[in-house]
């Protein structure tokens, strides 16, 4: 299945008076759940759905724990994982605290896996709309 995109509409906000452009905008197009992810790992090899299953919820659980930790979570060659955020500015370095933490976020990271697998990755304009 293809990698899907419809096409929308852009005002340059710098350029409010210059014409639109028109730009593509990929989407999401389906889903894959972890019990998907179980059901497939079962489907190669001689272990259970169920066994599978338990192995990824405790793996990701583990990778949670550790991006909460402030650890960077390596998970082979398919991506890592680790906390980021943003601050308020001050004046001197002594004044910054953990107050001044204003979000945190995860930062993805897509290792060899990933990025070769969209490197061969088909596109295609949604059909309809």
């Amino acid at each position: 299945m293809p990698i899907t995109f419809t096409v929308v509409e852009r005002a340059n906000p710098q350029k409010r008076d210059d014409p639109p452009k028109y730009y593509a905008n990929i989407i999401g197009d389906g889903k894959t759940t972890l019990d998907d992810l179980a059901r497939y790992a079962s489907s190669i090899s001689t272990v259970s759905k169920a066994d599978v299953l338990a192995v990824l919820e405790s793996t990701f659980e583990k990778i949670a724990e550790d991006v909460a930790d402030g650890k960077i979570v390596y998970v082979g060659d398919y991506f890592t994982l680790q906390a980021g955020g943003s601050s308020t500015g001050k004046d001197k370095a002594e004044q910054v605290t953990e107050a001044d933490i204003k979000s945190l976020r995860t930062i993805f990271r897509p290792g060899k896996q990933i990025k070769n697998a969209l490197k061969t990755a088909r596109i295609q304009k949604k059909k309809g709309k």
